[in-house]
């Protein structure tokens, strides 16, 4: 399974795991999907759904870290002393922001589609997205019947999920 798809899985997983201990409708998994589909196809409520899954990690240099797709040393120091002045929440809210904008141009075959964002920056969990909520912007005619966020690795603070439309 390449990279990409094993994420995806594990959010999913994990995604319908918190959802269907947090709700009593249940989802359950049915398969993986390549575009134009949605990432996942599930079933919730008697209905098939579409689950695309994007994951946010502050900024490209902690993504690549954070996958191990690179080592931090392979950075000069200039891009880490960056990365240490600019705020924990400015990168965290403007790689949400950044996702749900290119996410809103897209288009599903499944009409009843769900973005699921899985937070992947450590530095930042549940309860700092819901106190600054007001931050996060949701493009005016997106593609989704309901936008979540899921905060599952967490290094401090709250884990779970949040929806945000």
């Amino acid at each position: 399974m390449k990279q990409k798809d094993n994420l995806e899985y594990c959010a999913v997983n994990n995604f319908i795991a918190e959802y269907n201990r947090t709700h009593k409708r249940r989802l359950f998994f049915i398969s993986q999907c390549e575009p134009p589909k949605p990432d996942t196809i599930c079933r919730h409520h008697k209905r098939e759904i579409g689950i695309e899954i994007a994951h946010t990690y502050g900024t490209g240099v902690e993504a690549a870290i954070r996958l191990g797709n690179r080592n931090s040393n392979d950075f000069p120091d200039k891009v880490h002393r960056k990365r240490r002045v600019i705020p924990v929440n400015y990168r965290a809210l403007e790689s949400l922001n950044e996702i749900l904008l290119k996410k809103a141009t897209k288009a599903y075959e499944l009409p009843h589609t769900w973005l699921v964002i899985r937070n992947a920056f450590p530095l930042w969990s549940l309860s700092h997205y819901r106190e600054y909520k007001k931050e996060i912007f949701i493009p005016a005619g997106h593609p989704f019947k309901q936008i979540w966020l899921l905060c599952d690795e967490a290094l401090a603070g709250q884990k779970g999920i949040m929806r945000i439309t």
